[in-house]
Protein backbone atom coordinates (compact mmCIF):
# COMPACT_ATOMS: atom_id res chain seq x y z
CA UNK A 1 0.00 0.00 0.00
CA UNK A 2 1.42 3.43 -0.91
CA UNK A 3 2.27 5.55 2.12
CA UNK A 4 0.02 8.42 1.05
CA UNK A 5 -3.09 6.25 1.60
CA UNK A 6 -2.78 5.82 5.41
CA UNK A 7 -1.55 9.43 5.69
CA UNK A 8 -4.64 10.72 3.86
CA UNK A 9 -6.92 8.59 6.04
CA UNK A 10 -5.13 9.85 9.17
CA UNK A 11 -5.54 13.44 7.98
CA UNK A 12 -9.26 12.85 7.40
CA UNK A 13 -9.60 11.37 10.90
CA UNK A 14 -7.76 14.31 12.51
CA UNK A 15 -9.85 16.90 10.65
CA UNK A 16 -13.07 15.08 11.57
CA UNK A 17 -11.94 14.89 15.21
CA UNK A 18 -11.17 18.61 15.14
CA UNK A 19 -14.66 19.40 13.87
CA UNK A 20 -16.24 17.25 16.60
CA UNK A 21 -14.14 18.89 19.35
CA UNK A 22 -14.85 22.43 18.16
CA UNK A 23 -18.54 21.70 17.82
CA UNK A 24 -18.69 20.46 21.42
CA UNK A 25 -16.71 23.48 22.61
CA UNK A 26 -19.04 25.84 20.79
CA UNK A 27 -21.99 24.16 22.48
CA UNK A 28 -20.53 24.99 25.91
CA UNK A 29 -20.14 28.72 25.22
CA UNK A 30 -22.40 31.39 26.67
CA UNK A 31 -23.71 32.10 23.17
CA UNK A 32 -25.01 28.55 22.81
CA UNK A 33 -26.65 28.74 26.24
CA UNK A 34 -28.74 31.81 25.36
CA UNK A 35 -32.41 31.29 24.65
CA UNK A 36 -32.32 33.64 21.66
CA UNK A 37 -29.10 32.32 20.11
CA UNK A 38 -30.91 31.43 16.89
CA UNK A 39 -31.57 35.12 16.29
CA UNK A 40 -28.25 36.47 17.50
CA UNK A 41 -25.04 36.71 15.52
CA UNK A 42 -21.93 35.33 17.22
CA UNK A 43 -19.38 38.08 17.50
CA UNK A 44 -16.16 38.92 19.30
CA UNK A 45 -17.54 37.89 22.70
CA UNK A 46 -18.40 34.44 21.35
CA UNK A 47 -14.88 34.13 19.94
CA UNK A 48 -13.39 35.03 23.33
CA UNK A 49 -15.54 32.35 24.96
CA UNK A 50 -14.17 29.78 22.52
CA UNK A 51 -10.55 30.85 22.97
CA UNK A 52 -10.92 30.37 26.72
CA UNK A 53 -12.31 26.88 26.20
CA UNK A 54 -9.48 24.26 26.36
CA UNK A 55 -11.49 21.83 24.24
CA UNK A 56 -11.72 24.38 21.43
CA UNK A 57 -7.95 24.95 21.52
CA UNK A 58 -7.35 21.20 21.42
CA UNK A 59 -9.65 21.10 18.40
CA UNK A 60 -7.58 23.72 16.59
CA UNK A 61 -4.34 21.92 17.39
CA UNK A 62 -5.90 18.74 16.00
CA UNK A 63 -6.95 20.70 12.92
CA UNK A 64 -3.37 21.90 12.44
CA UNK A 65 -2.08 18.33 12.75
CA UNK A 66 -4.61 17.18 10.16
CA UNK A 67 -3.62 20.01 7.80
CA UNK A 68 0.08 19.09 8.03
CA UNK A 69 -0.66 15.39 7.57
CA UNK A 70 -2.72 16.17 4.48
CA UNK A 71 0.17 18.26 3.13
CA UNK A 72 2.54 15.30 3.56
CA UNK A 73 0.06 12.94 1.89
CA UNK A 74 -0.24 15.35 -1.06
CA UNK A 75 3.55 15.50 -1.30
CA UNK A 76 3.82 11.69 -1.49
CA UNK A 77 0.77 11.09 -3.69
CA UNK A 78 -1.16 12.59 -6.54
CA UNK A 79 -3.80 15.28 -6.04
CA UNK A 80 -6.27 13.08 -7.95
CA UNK A 81 -5.65 10.21 -5.50
CA UNK A 82 -5.36 12.00 -2.14
CA UNK A 83 -8.37 14.31 -2.34
CA UNK A 84 -10.93 11.55 -2.99
CA UNK A 85 -9.63 9.83 0.16
CA UNK A 86 -10.39 13.00 2.16
CA UNK A 87 -14.08 12.18 1.67
CA UNK A 88 -13.61 9.76 4.57
CA UNK A 89 -13.85 12.79 6.87
CA UNK A 90 -17.59 12.27 6.64
CA UNK A 91 -17.19 8.63 7.68
CA UNK A 92 -15.24 9.61 10.78
CA UNK A 93 -17.30 12.69 11.63
CA UNK A 94 -20.60 10.87 11.98
CA UNK A 95 -19.61 8.32 14.68
CA UNK A 96 -17.40 10.89 16.44
CA UNK A 97 -20.37 13.25 16.65
CA UNK A 98 -22.37 10.55 18.43
CA UNK A 99 -19.74 9.87 21.12
CA UNK A 100 -21.17 10.65 24.53
CA UNK A 101 -24.76 10.78 23.28
CA UNK A 102 -27.60 8.29 23.59
CA UNK A 103 -27.71 7.82 19.83
CA UNK A 104 -26.37 5.17 17.48
CA UNK A 105 -25.82 5.06 13.74
CA UNK A 106 -28.68 3.86 11.59
CA UNK A 107 -28.31 0.80 9.36
CA UNK A 108 -28.53 3.07 6.31
CA UNK A 109 -25.36 4.84 7.45
CA UNK A 110 -23.42 1.58 7.55
CA UNK A 111 -24.52 0.74 3.99
CA UNK A 112 -23.42 4.23 2.91
CA UNK A 113 -20.02 3.76 4.55
CA UNK A 114 -19.60 0.41 2.77
CA UNK A 115 -20.43 2.06 -0.57
CA UNK A 116 -17.89 4.86 -0.03
CA UNK A 117 -15.13 2.45 1.02
CA UNK A 118 -15.83 0.18 -1.95
CA UNK A 119 -15.81 3.15 -4.31
CA UNK A 120 -12.49 4.48 -3.00
CA UNK A 121 -10.89 1.02 -3.12
CA UNK A 122 -12.07 0.60 -6.71
CA UNK A 123 -10.76 4.04 -7.68
CA UNK A 124 -7.29 3.27 -6.31
CA UNK A 125 -7.19 -0.27 -7.68
CA UNK A 126 -8.57 0.17 -11.18
CA UNK A 127 -5.95 2.65 -12.40
CA UNK A 128 -2.18 2.58 -12.39
CA UNK A 129 -0.22 4.69 -9.91
CA UNK A 130 -0.49 8.32 -10.91
CA UNK A 131 2.68 10.43 -11.04
CA UNK A 132 3.31 12.22 -7.74
CA UNK A 133 5.41 15.04 -9.21
CA UNK A 134 3.96 15.86 -12.63
CA UNK A 135 4.93 19.19 -14.22
CA UNK A 136 2.76 22.12 -13.13
CA UNK A 137 1.35 24.32 -15.88
CA UNK A 138 1.35 27.76 -14.23
CA UNK A 139 -0.67 29.39 -17.01
CA UNK A 140 -3.41 26.81 -16.60
CA UNK A 141 -3.20 27.24 -12.82
CA UNK A 142 -3.87 30.99 -13.16
CA UNK A 143 -6.78 30.28 -15.52
CA UNK A 144 -8.13 27.67 -13.08
CA UNK A 145 -7.99 30.15 -10.19
CA UNK A 146 -9.82 32.79 -12.23
CA UNK A 147 -12.44 30.27 -13.36
CA UNK A 148 -13.07 28.94 -9.85
CA UNK A 149 -13.32 32.44 -8.35
CA UNK A 150 -15.78 33.48 -11.08
CA UNK A 151 -17.85 30.30 -10.74
CA UNK A 152 -17.96 30.53 -6.94
CA UNK A 153 -19.02 34.18 -7.14
CA UNK A 154 -21.77 33.23 -9.59
CA UNK A 155 -22.98 30.45 -7.25
CA UNK A 156 -23.07 32.80 -4.27
CA UNK A 157 -24.94 35.42 -6.30
CA UNK A 158 -27.40 32.80 -7.57
CA UNK A 159 -28.17 31.73 -4.00
CA UNK A 160 -29.86 35.03 -3.15
CA UNK A 161 -33.59 34.68 -2.65
CA UNK A 162 -33.57 30.88 -2.82
CA UNK A 163 -34.78 28.42 -0.23
CA UNK A 164 -32.38 27.37 2.57
CA UNK A 165 -31.64 23.95 1.07
CA UNK A 166 -30.77 25.43 -2.32
CA UNK A 167 -28.64 28.15 -0.71
CA UNK A 168 -26.71 25.65 1.40
CA UNK A 169 -26.12 23.50 -1.68
CA UNK A 170 -24.83 26.41 -3.78
CA UNK A 171 -22.57 27.66 -0.98
CA UNK A 172 -21.37 24.07 -0.44
CA UNK A 173 -20.44 23.69 -4.11
CA UNK A 174 -18.53 27.00 -3.98
CA UNK A 175 -16.71 25.88 -0.82
CA UNK A 176 -15.89 22.50 -2.39
CA UNK A 177 -14.31 24.23 -5.40
CA UNK A 178 -12.09 26.31 -3.11
CA UNK A 179 -11.18 23.27 -0.98
CA UNK A 180 -9.97 21.49 -4.13
CA UNK A 181 -8.00 24.55 -5.24
CA UNK A 182 -6.53 24.87 -1.76
CA UNK A 183 -5.33 21.25 -1.93
CA UNK A 184 -3.62 21.91 -5.26
CA UNK A 185 -1.80 24.97 -3.92
CA UNK A 186 -0.96 23.11 -0.70
CA UNK A 187 0.70 20.32 -2.68
CA UNK A 188 2.72 22.79 -4.71
CA UNK A 189 3.79 24.75 -1.61
CA UNK A 190 4.72 21.55 0.27
CA UNK A 191 6.76 20.19 -2.64
CA UNK A 192 8.62 23.50 -2.98
CA UNK A 193 9.30 23.74 0.76
CA UNK A 194 10.59 20.18 1.16
CA UNK A 195 12.72 20.42 -1.99
CA UNK A 196 14.19 23.93 -1.71
CA UNK A 197 13.41 25.13 1.81
CA UNK A 198 10.98 27.62 3.28
CA UNK A 199 12.92 30.60 1.92
CA UNK A 200 12.20 29.47 -1.63
CA UNK A 201 8.50 29.01 -0.91
CA UNK A 202 7.86 32.53 0.38
CA UNK A 203 9.21 34.01 -2.85
CA UNK A 204 6.50 32.32 -4.97
CA UNK A 205 3.05 33.81 -5.44
CA UNK A 206 1.23 30.49 -4.97
CA UNK A 207 2.21 30.45 -1.27
CA UNK A 208 0.23 33.64 -0.71
CA UNK A 209 -2.56 32.42 -2.98
CA UNK A 210 -2.78 29.35 -0.70
CA UNK A 211 -3.45 31.59 2.32
CA UNK A 212 -6.21 33.51 0.54
CA UNK A 213 -7.83 30.43 -0.99
CA UNK A 214 -7.76 28.49 2.31
CA UNK A 215 -9.32 31.40 4.21
CA UNK A 216 -12.00 31.80 1.53
CA UNK A 217 -12.80 28.09 1.58
CA UNK A 218 -13.25 28.14 5.36
CA UNK A 219 -15.52 31.20 5.18
CA UNK A 220 -17.64 29.67 2.40
CA UNK A 221 -17.92 26.44 4.36
CA UNK A 222 -19.12 28.24 7.49
CA UNK A 223 -21.60 30.27 5.42
CA UNK A 224 -22.91 27.05 3.86
CA UNK A 225 -23.59 25.69 7.35
CA UNK A 226 -25.29 28.93 8.37
CA UNK A 227 -27.68 29.53 5.46
CA UNK A 228 -29.35 26.13 5.29
CA UNK A 229 -29.51 22.49 6.36
CA UNK A 230 -26.24 20.84 7.35
CA UNK A 231 -26.94 17.80 5.17
CA UNK A 232 -27.21 19.87 1.99
CA UNK A 233 -23.96 21.73 2.70
CA UNK A 234 -22.01 18.60 3.66
CA UNK A 235 -23.22 16.66 0.62
CA UNK A 236 -22.35 19.45 -1.81
CA UNK A 237 -18.88 20.00 -0.36
CA UNK A 238 -17.93 16.32 -0.14
CA UNK A 239 -19.01 15.64 -3.72
CA UNK A 240 -17.55 18.80 -5.29
CA UNK A 241 -14.16 18.67 -3.55
CA UNK A 242 -12.81 15.33 -4.93
CA UNK A 243 -14.46 15.88 -8.33
CA UNK A 244 -12.88 19.30 -8.78
CA UNK A 245 -9.54 18.05 -7.41
CA UNK A 246 -9.46 15.22 -9.95
CA UNK A 247 -10.23 17.66 -12.75
CA UNK A 248 -7.54 20.09 -11.55
CA UNK A 249 -5.03 17.25 -11.37
CA UNK A 250 -5.70 16.36 -15.02
CA UNK A 251 -5.89 19.93 -16.35
CA UNK A 252 -3.20 21.68 -14.28
CA UNK A 253 -0.84 19.03 -12.90
CA UNK A 254 -0.67 16.91 -16.01
CA UNK A 255 -2.18 13.83 -14.36
CA UNK A 256 -3.06 11.39 -17.16
CA UNK A 257 -6.78 11.03 -17.77
CA UNK A 258 -8.30 7.53 -17.47
CA UNK A 259 -7.74 5.49 -20.64
CA UNK A 260 -9.15 2.20 -21.74
CA UNK A 261 -12.74 1.01 -21.44
CA UNK A 262 -12.05 -1.01 -18.28
CA UNK A 263 -10.37 1.88 -16.44
CA UNK A 264 -13.03 4.39 -17.50
CA UNK A 265 -15.80 2.03 -16.43
CA UNK A 266 -14.08 1.39 -13.09
CA UNK A 267 -13.65 5.11 -12.41
CA UNK A 268 -17.28 5.73 -13.35
CA UNK A 269 -18.55 2.97 -11.03
CA UNK A 270 -16.34 4.21 -8.19
CA UNK A 271 -17.70 7.73 -8.67
CA UNK A 272 -21.27 6.44 -8.47
CA UNK A 273 -20.50 4.49 -5.30
CA UNK A 274 -18.75 7.40 -3.57
CA UNK A 275 -21.30 10.04 -4.60
CA UNK A 276 -24.22 7.80 -3.71
CA UNK A 277 -22.62 6.87 -0.39
CA UNK A 278 -21.94 10.50 0.53
CA UNK A 279 -25.50 11.47 -0.41
CA UNK A 280 -26.96 8.62 1.62
CA UNK A 281 -24.64 9.08 4.60
CA UNK A 282 -25.36 12.80 4.92
CA UNK A 283 -29.06 11.98 5.22
CA UNK A 284 -28.76 8.96 7.49
CA UNK A 285 -30.44 9.67 10.79
CA UNK A 286 -29.13 8.65 14.19
CA UNK A 287 -31.29 6.32 16.24
CA UNK A 288 -31.73 6.12 20.02
CA UNK A 289 -29.82 3.31 21.65
CA UNK A 290 -32.03 0.48 22.87
CA UNK A 291 -32.44 0.48 26.63
CA UNK A 292 -30.97 -2.38 28.55
CA UNK A 293 -33.43 -4.44 30.57
CA UNK A 294 -33.20 -3.73 34.29
CA UNK A 295 -31.05 -6.11 36.27
CA UNK A 296 -33.03 -8.67 38.32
Amino acid sequence: MPLFVPLALLAAFLLASSAALQQRAAGRSRFAARDDHDLAVPGFGHLLDLVREPLWLVGWLTNLAGFLTQALALHLGSLAEVQPLMVTQLLFALPLGLVGTRLRMATTAWWAIAAICAGLALLLGVQDRLPTRPPLDQERLVLAIIAIVALAAALVAASRGRRPTARATLFGVAAGLFFALSALLLKQATDETLDNGFDATVTHWFAYALCGVTLTSLCLGQMAYAVGPLTAAVTAMNITNPTAAYALGVLVFGVPAPRGSGVIAGVAVSAVLVVGGVFLLSRASALPRPRRPPAP
